[in-house]
C-alpha cells in the first residue's frame, strides 16, 4: 500500500539503502486475531495469510474477547483455517506438534 508507493515513486525517502520492497517483509511477521472485527479479520487473513496469525488474548490487559476465539468460530472459514488460526499458528512458532495437544 502506502509504504510500496512512497518506495516506488520516492526512493530519495523511502528506499534508502534498500532495493527490497517494503511489504516483502510480510512473511517476517506474526499478527494475533484480536481485532474485534470481521472485517478487520478478513482483511488480515488475506494481506498476512493464516499461516502468520496467532490466537490473541490480550493478557494480561482487559480488552480481550470475553469468550476467546468466538469472533473466529462465527466467522464463514473453513475448519482448516479456523484450526490454524485458533491453535495452528501458534503451535508451530513454539515448535510443539498439534497431534500431541488434539483429539484423533
Amino acid at each position: 500500500g502506502r509504504v510500496d508507493h512512497g518506495f516506488n515513486v520516492r526512493p530519495d525517502l523511502c528506499a534508502v539503502d534498500n532495493s527490497v520492497l517494503p511489504s516483502s517483509y510480510m512473511k517476517n511477521f506474526y499478527v494475533d486475531t484480536l481485532v474485534h472485527d470481521e472485517n478487520v479479520m478478513n482483511f488480515l487473513i488475506q494481506t498476512m495469510g493464516v499461516e502468520r496469525i496467532a490466537m490473541g488474548s490480550d493478557y494480561p490487559f482487559p480488552l480481550g474477547e470475553h469468550h476467546p476465539g468466538k469472533l473466529i468460530e462465527s466467522m464463514d472459514l473453513s475448519d482448516a483455517t479456523k484450526q490454524r488460526l485458533l491453535a495452528g499458528t501458534a503451535l508451530e512458532w513454539l515448535g510443539l506438534n498439534e497431534n500431541e495437544f488434539t483429539r484423533s
